[in-house]
């Protein structure tokens, strides 16, 4: 039986309790569902202020005392612990991102790459300055690489980006698209946009921040609640939210919600429109994928992995985003309810496949087993 060692920041505390359950960690704690029906025993290695060891049914965490490291030279630490427990020629290392990446030499290893996230709008005005700051960014992501390190991305933004630094046929990598765990039926997707329905219901399931494009469309909702029938949900937290409260208050049709990570596709099966207006730092969105799973017609964002997923004008709507743009697609989405019902089948014929969670572990289960022979 092979052992998977699973190498993150800190994401259990010594009861088993998580800290923090994003994107990242679903995506962690499905791989060791995946694994763990295959008979392989999932390890999760993370740093803990005292040691510990934690057996959970498809995992065993263990809590490791770094000492003298900080920050992310923590990952220093959590390799050298994994040295004295994996065996080199049986047990497979994962980092679960490529920023924690370390060189092991003789270890069969594989980092996780989950979107370029250097692409954020820059926060000086003047070119020679984002130039170099670019630059910068750019060296520092490409230390992150290993020669010797296998690589899963979850979109081909990062491939084609890598591929103008360096030659890649030496480098195994496999892109592995983010998936969904239900989907809409027939049925339901019938009733969801049956033609009686006389209101549209739009979600913007967000960090409030700005690189998620916050501020960028909520002043285009706004300007355009008095025009149609809609009611408008912002779904997240953060920063941003006292903004959007002064800016909606006493507006009944737009909500602020939350909702937990099993809860996405019930909130979204009864949404019609899912906005995504992202600036920046986005792979194959699990938040635009879940929305295409239930039927939702999207306008998104064209960055990073992004534009993996919708093709413009057939199964969603994809901007260069900015306030004109998002503006005439938005209006454009609730002026034609039928193109939007269309586009919104298309979207969920075109994930169906593609983004299963079926084809995802598929994906994962071929990876680990080409290394584990190589």
């Amino acid at each position: 039986m092979s052992n998977i060692y699973i190498i993150y920041r800190a994401m259990f505390s010594s009861d088993g309790a998580m800290h923090t359950i994003g994107g990242i960690e679903n995506y962690l704690l499905s791989l060791c569902e995946v694994f763990t029906q295959q008979g392989w025993q999932c390890h999760v290695v993370q740093p803990a202020k005292r040691a510990f060891s934690l057996a959970q049914p498809n995992y065993v965490i263990h809590g490791v005392n770094t000492g003298i490291y900080r920050g992310n030279f923590k990952k220093y630490a959590l390799a050298n612990w994994v040295r004295k427990q994996a065996d080199k020629q049986n047990d497979i290392v994962i980092f679960a991102t490529d920023s924690y990446a370390v060189t092991m030499q003789g270890f069969k290893t594989l980092a996780i790459q989950h979107g370029i996230s250097w692409d954020k709008p820059r926060a000086s005005k003047q070119s020679i300055i984002q130039f170099f700051s670019s630059l910068l960014n750019q060296y520092k992501y490409l230390s992150y690489i290993k020669p010797k390190c296998s690589l899963v991305c979850v979109d081909h933004n990062f491939v084609n980006w890598y591929r103008t630094w360096f030659n890649i046929d030496k480098q195994h990598i496999k892109v592995i698209y983010n998936f969904y765990n239900e989907k809409i039926g027939e049925k339901e997707f019938a009733e969801k946009w049956s033609s009686e329905n006389s209101k549209l219901n739009i979600i913007i399931a967000r960090r409030f921040v700005d690189y998620r494009g916050i501020k960028l469309i909520a002043p285009i909702i706004k300007q355009l609640l008095p025009q149609y029938n809609v009611q408008v949900s912002f779904a997240g937290d953060g920063p941003l939210k006292p903004y959007l409260e002064a800016l909606f208050a006493n507006e009944a049709k737009v909500t602020l919600m939350q909702y937990g990570p099993n809860e996405s596709f019930n909130v979204h099966k009864n949404q019609h429109i899912a906005i995504i207006p992202t600036l920046g730092s986005e792979g194959t969105s699990l938040s635009m994928i879940e929305a295409m799973a239930a039927g939702c017609m999207v306008i998104s964002s064209d960055v990073g992995g992004l534009s993996n997923i919708i093709i413009n004008g057939f199964n969603g709507r994809l901007v260069i985003p900015n306030t004109l743009e998002f503006t005439q697609a938005l209006t454009a989405s609730l002026s034609n309810y039928q193109q939007s019902k269309t586009m919104a089948l298309n979207g969920l014929k075109s994930i169906e496949h593609a983004c299963s969670k079926a084809t995802w572990a598929k994906g994962w289960l071929d990876t680990v087993n080409t290394l584990r022979l190589a």
